[in-house]
């Protein structure tokens, strides 16, 4: 045994190691600004009013470092009083000579030893059915996957939300099945952090449904009557788990309804009202506001949970050229097939073959007992993919993590036939090869099915490929490429602020989300280098995505014969640099910086065409879907 401890710690270290150094590398990515910056704040404030809609327990752990760094925070009332929290994190970052890099890389850090544990999780249950071999070669498998290391390394709250949902069902299965104090006990604790984790933690309700039902049928006696007692049992005990997982959610809010931590700034209303949320919540608007009306939850989980319903009704998104507010079903589908290494595919194809083969060679009993060490990890996946293809969420893998875990212990069953390890380990061999060439730009990973990540970009944006983080080499690439006196221009899609990476353009294309927008000086275009993020290229989150229209090209040719005021500059701006987006999509890019910064270099010609010329737009960008 204490070869395999060896051994697994060895692979979580490496696990952790490959991470963190590859995140070293990488500028602050846009959703870790409000992360890490909220976090500080419910635990140095012990008030909730930032950023509530993301899971409260990784935000925490996050907010730690700035916590040791005592690090300073803005508290005037006018930013406190409407809870404009990306304001605040973006001073709290970069205004208030914090020591922003050690923060983040802390955080981060500490996210990673949250995939580690999730390494941990996947080895322990593939022992459990395949022996120590098995739960080997899947944490090996695992410990390589470039998504995992790709988000491991951030401080988000997606792969906290992936361990918890792969821990906590097996552990309520394990209860059903002993029906005991201590087994009741973990599965709460862990029932209740996948709710604090991530509010997609929610998913526990059908999960556990599933569970319910499959363990009266698997586990009680042949009548209906047995089954039907058995579920409503089973019934009663998760009715406890849910209880208990409440009882969590109120410890991490302090026990207190009130957002408002005290000594802070009074709260007049939160970044989006209840106006505007409540009504596209349709009759879980009933729901919340009982639950406000009557104090049974907390106000800022009770806020989260209604900004995260609305905004799942419509979000911009963008895949293979078209844009959509609603999502397509085959988003995820896709995302899966072409984010997945190819040699895990097909260990996964070898080990599902393995298994179907298995089943049919079985007698009753071995297949029973196959069912009811499967349904704890097959139903998560089964609920996460039932959800996923209906979700008008499409911007990234990383909410559908969840799915992965038990794919990863499934390989186990490679490690129970020579033949079958052998060929497993000729294919970790080639998963190997493809995280080590894509290192350390993992979260850039794309198979050939896409046709590599250098490609990637015309099908999916966003969190997918690009959210921000490759600052550091753009700096680079710029150090190395840029002519003396040539002008730059820089478009970037992120929250962090280029200047602090040492990424100085000498002027800022319009971009919706920068969280300090440079002032509106009129500037020309002028010849030179123009880097633009493959998310804003994409005009994901534009105003003018799509085909360049009849009246976009009304509007343009106003400003030309007659010049913006400082009224309307801000609009002639977004609109040029839109006019430049359909150009640039139309010419291949000089360079393509760590997969995710397209750099032109644009010529007084190419600048005449663009502004002057018909537009077109590329032959990948198709029409706007409702």
């Amino acid at each position: 045994m204490l070869p395999v401890a060896l051994a697994v710690a060895a692979l979580l270290v490496l696990f952790w190691w490959l991470a963190v150094s590859a995140s070293r590398v990488k500028s602050q990515t846009s959703d870790e600004l409000p992360h890490i910056a909220a976090g500080y704040v419910f635990d140095r404030f012990g008030d909730f009013r930032m950023h509530p809609e993301n899971g409260i327990l990784p935000q925490r752990l996050f907010g730690l470092p700035g916590l040791a760094a005592d690090a300073r925070f803005p508290l005037d009332a006018e930013r406190w009083s409407v809870s404009r929290y990306w304001q605040l994190a973006w001073d709290y970052f970069y205004a208030l000579d914090n020591p922003t890099d050690r923060i983040v890389q802390q955080a981060r850090s500490l996210n990673a030893l949250l995939g580690a544990a999730l390494g941990l999780v996947i080895f322990l249950l593939a022992r459990l059915r395949f022996g120590a071999a098995g739960g080997l070669l899947a944490l090996g498998f695992y410990v390589l996957a470039p998504n995992f290391l790709a988000h491991s390394a951030l401080a988000t709250s997606d792969v906290c939300a992936a361990l918890f949902l792969t821990l906590a069902p097996w552990l309520f299965w394990r209860h059903l099945e002993k029906r005991d104090v201590p087994s009741g006990l973990l599965a709460a604790l862990a029932s209740g952090l996948t709710l604090v984790a991530k509010f997609n933690g929610l998913l526990l309700a059908p999960i556990y449904a599933l569970l319910i039902v499959a363990d009266a049928w698997l586990r009680a006696g042949p009548t209906t009557t047995a089954r039907v007692r058995r579920a409503a049992a089973n019934f009663a005990l998760a009715t406890l788990q849910a209880a208990a997982g409440i009882a969590i959610i109120w410890a991490f809010f302090n026990f207190r309804f009130s957002a408002r931590g005290p000594g802070t700034p009074e709260l007049l209303r939160f970044s989006w009202t209840w106006e505007e949320m409540l009504p596209a919540l349709g009759l879980k608007r009933i729901v919340v506001e009982t639950a406000l009306r009557w104090h049974l939850m907390p106000e800022a989980w009770l806020y989260g949970l209604t900004n995260v319903l609305a905004g799942e009704t419509a979000r911009p998104s963008f895949f293979a050229g078209e844009h959509s507010q609603r999502g397509w079903w085959q988003f995820f589908p896709a995302l899966f097939l072409t984010k997945t290494p190819l040699a895990l595919l097909g260990a996964l194809l070898l080990a599902l073959g393995a298994g179907l083969f298995a089943w049919r060679r079985a007698a009753a009993a071995p297949r029973r007992a196959w069912l009811l060490a499967a349904c704890p990890l097959a139903v998560t996946p089964l609920v996460v993919w039932a959800v996923a293809l209906r979700s008008n969420l499409n911007i990234g893998d990383r909410h559908i993590l969840a799915v992965y875990p038990a794919l990863f212990v499934g390989l186990g069953i490679l490690a129970t036939r020579r033949w079958l390890l052998g060929a497993a380990l000729a294919l970790l061999a080639g998963h190997a090869a493809a995280s080590f060439a894509i290192r350390p730009h993992y979260l850039a990973n794309f198979n050939s099915l896409a046709g590599g990540p250098a490609h990637a970009h015309r099908l999916f944006v966003d969190s997918c490929l690009d959210w921000g983080q490759d600052l550091p080499s753009l700096r680079t690439w710029l150090a190395g490429h840029r002519r003396p006196g040539e002008k730059f221009y820089l478009g970037y899609f992120g929250s962090a602020w280029p200047p602090h990476y040492g990424v100085r353009p000498d002027h800022f294309l319009p971009a919706i989300n920068y969280i300090v927008r440079p002032p509106h000086t009129p500037y020309l275009l002028e010849p030179g280098l123009y880097a633009v993020s493959a998310t804003l290229l994409a005009e994901v989150y534009s105003s003018d995505r799509g085909p360049w229209t009849p009246a976009l090209e009304q509007r343009w040719q106003a400003f030309r014969h007659t010049p913006p005021t400082a009224d309307n500059y801000a609009e002639f701006d977004q609109l040029r640099f839109s006019r430049l987006s359909k150009y640039l999509q139309t010419r291949p890019h000089d360079a393509l910086v760590a997969y995710t910064i397209l750099v032109h270099r644009l010529t007084a010609d190419d600048l005449r065409a663009a502004l002057e010329g018909p537009v077109t737009g590329a032959y990948w960008m198709r029409p706007l879907r409702p």
